[in-house]
């Protein structure tokens, strides 16, 4: 009896081994691992294990915070959406726009399209502060006639998603499928399938801004050096300078960050002159609005080329762009302009 026992759930553990050799369900559980589309072909990972390169601390999140909060208006505050309309060309039905609106945003926002461009701008925005590149899986059905009736873009990690040819390969390790709690292994997407925004290349791209968020998360982790709390433990005066060490610091993210315009939240008014901080607004500012009008151009891209070919423009009005900057730039540089407005031209 206990021989036939003893085979049997020998052959059990040889025919779920010969299944599953690598055992790569180990860690699935089925509600993490639903995919929320018959259509979606990508998995959701967290990517934690590749945050360990630079985390999200300090003056790296200061950083990002402080350049993606600024691209788009606060469409929730009364009186926005109609500060900076949006309209789809050419005119298209009250159908289509929701279509649209909803495919575009993470929150159902079908009746008003300001909403949902605000969001997708800003959440691209952000990724692409981040990580310097986002990537979104178009996710789509259409109706009998091969008319698209409702899309959405699921976001994914930038890690371990690579471009082979024709189509993108997901690659999920054992170790972020633990994490995940779902299977390890590899997804095949086709390209078309696939929306990828860049972080532009006039800015450095993916690689400067890596670089850069990994040099601040360095400059953030102590506040006060190792070799100076030793000798503060030993109540020793080793003559350590706390304010030069902060302004070392304060001018080593100020030249790192010269191209973007940071102000490093008003620290740089202790080392700099009005002037020059406004140069570094108007450096800012330009930022924003390359990154604003890159997103949009990405977005109406996708949605006039397969699988979507919608025929639809997305236009919205009244934000600054990089030739107001520019405008405004040269009224600094010959001492034309008022401080205060050239800083309200700018504001939205």
């Amino acid at each position: 009896m206990k021989m036939n026992n003893f085979i049997k759930k020998s052959k059990e553990f040889i025919k779920s081994f010969l299944k599953d050799p690598l055992f790569l369900n180990r860690w699935e559980e089925s509600w993490y691992s639903r995919r929320r589309d018959d259509n979606q072909l990508s998995v959701r990972i967290s990517g934690r294990h590749r945050r360990k390169a630079y985390p999200y601390y300090g003056d790296s999140h200061l950083f990002v915070e402080d350049m993606y909060t600024g691209i788009m208006p606060f469409m929730i505050y009364k009186g926005e959406r109609e500060k900076y309309p949006a309209r789809i060309e050419p005119a298209t039905t009250t159908q289509k726009q929701r279509i649209i609106a909803s495919g575009i945003s993470q929150r159902d926002h079908t009746f008003f399209l300001e909403d949902a461009i605000c969001e997708f701008v800003r959440t691209t925005a952000h990724i692409l502060f981040s990580d310097g590149v986002a990537f979104y899986e178009i996710v789509y059905k259409k109706n009998e006639v091969g008319e698209i009736e409702s899309f959405e873009f699921e976001l994914l990690q930038p890690f371990y998603l690579f471009r082979f040819w024709k189509n993108y390969y997901q690659v999920v390790p054992w170790w972020e499928a633990k994490e995940s709690r779902i299977r390890a292994q590899i997804v095949k997407i086709p390209a078309e399938k696939i929306l990828r925004i860049d972080f532009p290349k006039r800015y450095g791209g993916k690689r400067k801004i890596y670089s850069l968020l990994k040099r601040l998360y360095q400059l953030s982790k102590e506040l006060i050096p190792e070799f100076q709390m030793q000798a503060m433990g030993k109540n020793e005066n080793i003559g350590f300078n706390l304010d030069e060490f902060s302004k070392a610091k304060y001018l080593e993210i100020a030249k790192l960050t010269t191209q973007y315009g940071w102000n490093q939240r008003q620290r740089s008014d202790k080392y700099i002159t009005e002037y020059y901080s406004m140069i570094r607004f108007l450096r800012e500012k330009k930022l924003e609005a390359t990154i604003r009008t890159h997103i949009i151009a990405s977005l109406n891209e996708v949605l006039n080329r397969p699988p979507l070919n919608l025929n639809a423009t997305i236009i919205i009005e009244n934000l600054f762009s990089v030739e107001k900057v520019g405008e405004q730039e040269r009224l600094l540089e010959k001492g034309n302009v008022k401080f205060m407005d050239l800083f309200n031209s700018l504001k939205i």
